[in-house]
């Protein structure tokens, strides 16, 4: 069962995401903001990153900055209701695979995890 971090602060969005995305056969660790994230020690027993950009503390455009700057290369969706094109390639190029603004179909959303897995899955086979 592929395992996701969460880190969303909007306590109903965040229940409703990890409802969703445990129903589509995810264990699921939710946090609500991104100190709390940074260091979590799920990051050494996961499979992926669902991150919003609006957190307390550190934001999602810095968390993917600092993951990828200590050599983690977990796949990264940004989740967010900034959706500027500028900010949708920032996250890009920080290192985020993947960019969806909110709202979003939790039907998409799940979908969208999946090909991250399935990429990363691959990846590694070959590697």
């Amino acid at each position: 069962m592929p395992r996701l971090l969460l880190i969303d602060d909007d306590p109903q969005l965040l229940l409703v995401t990890e409802l969703a995305l445990k129903a589509d056969g995810h264990e699921v660790i939710a946090l609500s903001s991104g100190s709390d994230a940074e260091n979590s020690p799920a990051l050494g027993r996961i499979d992926l990153i669902v991150c919003d950009i609006n957190l307390p503390g550190i934001d999602g455009f810095s968390l993917v900055k600092r993951w990828r700057a200590r050599g983690i290369t977990l796949p990264i969706l940004l989740l967010t209701s900034r959706d500027s094109e500028i900010d949708e390639a920032l996250g890009l190029e920080l290192g985020a695979d993947d960019y969806v603004s909110k709202p979003v179909a939790m039907r998409v959303l799940c979908a969208r995890v999946t090909a991250l897995l399935r990429r990363e899955s691959q990846r590694r086979v070959v590697a």
